[in-house]
């Protein structure tokens, strides 16, 4: 029976790393499978892993189509999702149809929340759908809490409003515990009000 699993973490926790070292291991056993990863991370067409330095190719996908295309014109037995936070709420329930009508197993990775410590759109329909929800787990960057919360950096300095989706790497957001989060987030806010 196929299954839609969703790992998550934050920035920075191998989510990607993940997909690729499973992607190769699938590969060298000769299973078929696709990835696909949201055309809302407009980095480039690949996933890509800091963590290994390596880089698959994947298909981008913006609305539910593009993902029953995938699966019915390309029928693999397995679809990797990267970056599925993006996705929308209706991408979200093709990708339970892909796995409870046409029998393929889905392995999603992506962030639970956006900077502003909201769940994401796609994250919350996974939460409510998924079949096994799985945490990749990371440390704070500052103490030795886990890491749940990912802040935006602009010039290297948190910010923490502006457009929900900015896609970015270790150069635009750090991963923090939450109570490093609401004291970084209170000085930001004592800073501006000091100006």
């Amino acid at each position: 029976m196929a299954k839609l699993v969703f790992y998550y973490g934050s920035m920075n926790s191998s989510k990607s790393a993940q997909l690729i070292m499973t992607a190769f291991n699938f590969e060298q056993q000769g299973k078929n499978f696709e990835i696909v990863k949201s055309s809302q991370d407009t980095r480039d067409n690949k996933i890509k892993s800091r963590a290994l330095n390596i880089e698959m190719n994947c298909i981008p996908v913006s609305k539910f189509v593009d993902l029953l295309n995938v699966a019915t014109e390309k029928k693999p037995d397995w679809l990797f999702v990267d970056e599925v936070q993006f996705m929308t709420k209706d991408m979200i329930d093709t990708l339970s149809f892909v796995v409870d009508e046409l029998g393929i197993n889905v392995i999603t990775y992506g962030l639970m929340t956006n900077f502003q410590g909201e769940l994401f759109e796609g994250s919350k329909r996974l939460v409510e759908s998924a079949d096994s929800i799985r945490e990749i787990k990371n440390q704070c960057i500052y103490c030795e809490n886990k890491a749940i919360r990912n802040m935006r950096l602009f010039d290297n300095v948190p910010v923490f409003e502006g457009e929900i989706i900015q896609p970015g790497g270790n150069e635009s957001y750090m991963s923090l515990c939450r109570s490093c989060y609401t004291k970084i987030k209170k000085e930001t806010n004592k800073e501006k009000r000091a100006m």
